[in-house]
């Protein structure tokens, strides 16, 4: 595997680390593979290390380039910055598809919290919008969007019938960002006929990642099931992208 990091902008300490797998050779029966880019949490006041190599672990497994996308945070978190950072990154990804192996046609995103609020804004208002959107614990509502960014756009006003199929999963105890965004989420998708699959688990911490004790102290302490969204979530993407 090659590791790439890509400074898109130095003033704004926004990066784009590639995780590239080969093709052809022994992989001769792959030409190039889908990509994901990964969008950690942090409140749009930093980028969480839980969200960012630990996810790209997952997607790599299922055969996916992965790409961790740190955004525009703190001092830059102003609007539009971190949906202009998610649009350099896919049109970098996009320029560079031949060199990093990359299916243009099967770019999903994943975001956790603030940055599943960035993965919802990619689906639903971007220029670049994916061909499909995983969402963690995902801030989406206009409350709660208002609180982390008062000049960032609600999710789930912005969905309509061009809105990318969705994957959403959250936790009903959640004590950051209420299970009421996804409820909300949920109901917004499905007035505009937007494919999606969801799971609230009943019991788990905000921010819990792949939800076991490698990244999350709280691991034995939350519903057995969580763990099982990021085999889910690959198996549903490569049903969504047709792998």
């Amino acid at each position: 595997m090659k590791t790439e990091k890509i400074v898109l902008n130095e003033e704004r300490n926004v990066t784009l680390t590639a995780y590239l797998q080969p093709v052809g050779g022994i992989f001769s029966h792959i030409e190039k593979r889908p990509a994901i880019i990964i969008m950690p949490g942090g409140a749009y006041e930093f980028c969480s290390d839980n969200e960012a190599d630990p996810i790209a672990l997952v997607y790599l497994r299922a055969g996916f380039q992965a790409f961790i996308l740190r955004y525009s945070v703190a001092e830059h978190k102003a609007w539009r910055n971190p949906l202009d950072d998610y649009e350099q990154a896919y049109k970098l990804i996009c320029e560079k598809s031949g060199e990093w192996a990359v299916d243009t046609q099967r770019i999903a995103v994943i975001g956790f919290s603030a940055g599943g609020h960035l993965a919802g804004c990619a689906a639903t208002i971007s220029a670049c919008k994916p061909k499909a959107a995983i969402l963690g614990y995902p801030v989406l509502n206009r409350a709660t969007t208002n609180f982390y960014s008062e000049t960032a756009p609600d999710v789930v006003s912005s969905v309509d019938e061009n809105t990318c199929p969705c994957f959403i999963f959250a936790s009903r105890n959640d004590n950051t960002v209420a299970v009421e965004n996804t409820v909300e989420m949920l109901g917004a998708l499905n007035k505009n006929g937007i494919s999606y699959e969801c799971h609230i688990y009943s019991d788990a911490p905000h921010g819990f990642s792949v939800a076991d004790e490698t990244v999350n102290a709280r691991a034995l302490d939350m519903c057995s099931r969580t763990p099982n969204w990021t085999e889910d979530s690959a198996q549903w993407l490569k049903e969504v992208l047709k792998l």
